[in-house]
């Protein structure tokens, strides 16, 4: 990422208004599966609460105590952070691993001649597909969660063959291993079977948009081939068949004065097609300050993945236009001198962008924009939208604004999974 001047960091602001919603792809599953994983464990937990009462006589030691903590504890946890989408993975790997060690305390919680009864099943064997769950959302391959599965089921089955365990039979110790298994790998073959969904809907979105870039191109192919074919008809044939038909001194003067017209005509298309139809996005950020150059020096600009992207050039004004007013508008309304002001342009793979304009000022209240206030409405969207690009206004008052410009239309899904690795971490 090339970055011309470190920008400060942004604040992050929670519930701020959105105008569009991500569509449905594998970072909105992923969080799902997450909150899915977290409401389920707290469920499941509960049916182990009556064991934990009857055995809390000789399970409420300080020892007992802690592998308390560990299991419940870490379930706790787990869920706070799927529902706040913060670290979910690494907790939730945490968790597993709290589980795995609270059983391998568990011999030394139970005492050895006055525990569990005969057959009892200790509350922490009730839990079990809890930290296996959350080892199937965090592991998106199935290797690692099949291995935890089966490390669980060996341990209980050991377990439950144990005074600490219930000293059953070895029958029933490994069909108890075998329940804890199996649902496990209930869990896992779910858990798959949704994640190929959500790709195969993925797959769908890049290839719609990969057509909808190449059908952008071909518009602005055929436009320049027709500006140019208008150019060649109306100026240089008419010039030469005016030429050829004069035979005085009047008709040569006229016919020298469309040649020179002609001339110059030619020379400003050759000036403007100097980039060719197709504009670098490496040269977009060029544009857009020079665009926004009265306000430019109070922004940071940085640019990250450019190399080999191109767009059209009318798209290329259109979006350097659009970002040059949402950064006159970040300065006229989003306060002091002293906020945090950004512009970022980053390619997003098979031709698609974003332009992203942010500040940290006092932001406002989308809903409360009156019809007659054209900065937003007409200078921005409908200004890129007419180019083909979609956007995204993040603002809520007091919590910044930050505008974002994606080109074409549907890379919007690609600017959200762009986003997936912080959000379900």
């Amino acid at each position: 990422m090339t970055t011309e001047q470190a920008p400060s960091a942004q604040r992050s602001v929670p519930d701020r208004g959105r105008v569009f919603v991500s569509p449905v792809g594998s970072r909105r599953v992923e969080v799902t599966l997450a909150v899915a994983m977290s409401v389920f464990g707290v469920l499941f937990s509960f049916q182990s609460v009556p064991a934990l009462v009857g055995q809390w006589s000789y399970t409420g030691t300080p020892l007992g105590v802690t592998v308390l903590l560990l299991v419940f504890g870490s379930i706790t946890v787990a869920g706070l952070a799927a529902v706040l989408r913060q670290w979910t993975r690494p907790i939730f790997l945490t968790a597993a691993v709290a589980y795995l060690l609270a059983l391998a305390l568990w011999p030394s919680v139970v005492p050895p001649h006055d525990g569990l009864v005969h057959g009892e099943t200790p509350w922490i064997v009730q839990v079990a597909t809890v930290p296996a769950g959350f080892v199937v959302v965090a592991r998106r391959r199935w290797g690692v969660p099949a291995l935890y599965a089966l490390l669980v089921a060996v341990s209980i089955g050991v377990l439950r063959s144990s005074p600490a365990g219930g000293d059953v039979d070895a029958l029933r110790a490994t069909l108890d291993a075998v329940y804890a298994f199996a649902l496990d790998i209930v869990l896992l073959v779910l858990t798959v079977a949704v994640r190929l969904a959500a790709a195969s809907v993925d797959q769908a979105q890049n290839n719609a948009l990969q057509r909808y870039a190449a059908a952008q191109t071909d518009l602005a192919m055929e436009s320049e081939r027709v500006a140019t074919d208008a150019l060649v008809h109306d100026s240089v044939l008419t010039t030469f068949l005016s030429a050829a038909a004069a035979t005085t001194p009047d008709a040569t003067a006229l016919a020298a004065t469309m040649a020179r017209k002609a001339m110059g005509n030619l020379t400003r298309a050759t000036v403007a097609a100097g980039t060719g139809p197709r504009v670098p996005l490496s040269g977009l950020l060029a544009r857009i300050r020079d665009e926004a150059a009265v306000v430019a020096d109070r922004f940071t600009f940085a640019s990250d993945d450019t190399a080999g992207v191109e767009l059209p050039t009318e798209v290329a004004d259109a979006l350097a236009a659009a970002a040059a007013q949402a950064m006159m508008n970040s300065v006229k309304h989003a306060g002091g001198e002293d906020l945090s002001r950004s512009v970022v342009v980053r390619g997003l793979g098979d031709g698609a962008l974003r332009v992203e304009v942010a500040d940290t000022g006092r932001g406002f209240d989308p809903a409360a924009i009156g019809s007659q206030r054209l900065g937003v409405r007409v200078s921005i969207v409908e200004r890129a939208r007419h180019a083909g690009a979609e956007v995204e206004i993040d603002t809520a008052p007091g919590a910044g604004t930050r505008v974002v410009l994606s080109w074409p239309a549907a890379a919007r899904a690609v600017v959200e999974r762009a986003e997936q690795t912080a959000a379900a971490r």
